[in-house]
């Protein structure tokens, strides 16, 4: 494993594969499943978090009390991306030890480079609001033309 610096980034190219690592920001915001049932689910435990995986790494929200049923998390992690083409995130939510509906798959080939995007996970009465940004890979930002430029609705 060998390391170069370039700018504010760090790539890590790993000498097996020879292959560089990049990286990619996920911002695991809020969620909200107001419109669920608990007795349904049988839901006791009022702690909601989230649970990301990326190829073998795992990382997982805190675990927060959401009496109203709406955690806040507001956490940021970083995963190491070997190819965003292929590379996938699922996001799983869960309360107390219970998986609230299906876990989201989520491609990174799309993201654009430095820029936030917004993924929604839907899950049972709500959704879990997250950003991720690509931030040493992705489509280039390009500046929007006239005839895509949309600032004259901001008057409206």
């Amino acid at each position: 494993v060998s390391t170069q610096s370039t700018g504010s980034f760090s790539f890590i190219f790993r000498q097996d594969k020879n292959t560089m690592v990049y990286h990619l920001e996920i911002l695991v915001a809020t969620g909200n499943c107001k419109r669920m049932d608990p007795k349904a689910y049988n839901i006791t435990e009022k702690m909601g978090w989230v649970k990301l995986v990326l190829g073998n790494q795992e990382k997982r929200t805190k675990r927060v009390s959401c009496p109203m049923w709406d955690p806040l998390w507001d956490e940021t992690f970083v995963f190491d991306v070997e190819d965003p083409s292929k590379d996938v995130v699922v996001a799983t939510f869960y309360l107390g030890e219970t998986q609230i509906g299906q876990s989201a798959t989520y491609l990174l080939s799309e993201l654009v480079e430095k820029k936030h995007t917004f993924k929604g996970m839907a899950i049972i009465g709500g959704k879990v609001d997250m950003t991720f940004r690509a931030l040493d890979f992705g489509k280039p930002d390009v500046p929007a033309t006239a005839e895509e430029d949309n600032s004259f609705m901001d008057f409206l």
